[in-house]
């Protein structure tokens, strides 16, 4: 038989808790707690991040910084270097210099004195120089050709003149000689 219920709304009998109902209703409010929890975590890892983002934002810029003075320095260092070359060059070719013209005033004779010097790069020389007389040329070309650090000794001219010495008149020879110079090797 069918139960059916002729009484009007305000008088039936409410019903009382069905577990359907309390289920349902359970599930939306956990539902709603489980989507605020969740946004408001995933905004508290977006503000996180993006905190961390500023932090390395401004990490990225003090280490842009040292960056750009670590190439100033690399650059300072490379300049640095050229110049200690440089001057160790300088220093190499004067002892080098200083070489030839020891070995150069070694060789020379007391009655002959230089009036100008030059060597070039590829170690040939030229030098005027004057002496009393002739002879004393020859002489000083013999000692140069006899001398192993000297090569190929020309005369290039000689011409005589007189000079004034303590009121007399002197006669000297100005002379031009050229040849090459090979140095010594130095262990």
């Amino acid at each position: 038989m069918a139960n059916i219920n002729l009484l009007p709304v305000e008088y039936r009998e409410k019903e009382k808790f069905s577990i359907r109902r309390i289920f349902i209703i359970l599930f939306v409010v956990i539902l709603i707690f489980g989507s605020a929890y969740f946004y408001f975590s995933l905004e508290l890892q977006i503000d996180y991040k993006e905190q961390e983002l500023r932090v390395m934002k401004s990490e990225l810029a003090s280490i842009e910084k040292v960056i750009k003075e670590v190439k100033n320095l690399e650059k300072d260092k490379k300049t640095i270097e050229e110049r200690i070359n440089i001057i160790q060059g300088l220093i190499d070719n004067q002892s080098h210099l200083s070489r030839i013209l020891g070995e150069y005033s070694a060789s020379l004779l007391d009655e002959v004195w230089v009036d100008n010097l030059s060597l070039s790069a590829n170690q040939t020389f030229d030098f005027t120089a004057n002496t009393f007389n002739n002879y004393l040329i020859a002489k000083y070309m013999v000692t140069l050709k006899d001398d192993p650090t000297f090569d190929n000794i020309e005369l290039g001219y000689v011409r005589k003149s007189k000079i004034k010495e303590e009121d007399e008149d002197v006669e000297i020879v100005n002379f031009k000689l050229s040849g090459i110079f090979i140095p010594k090797r130095v262990e």
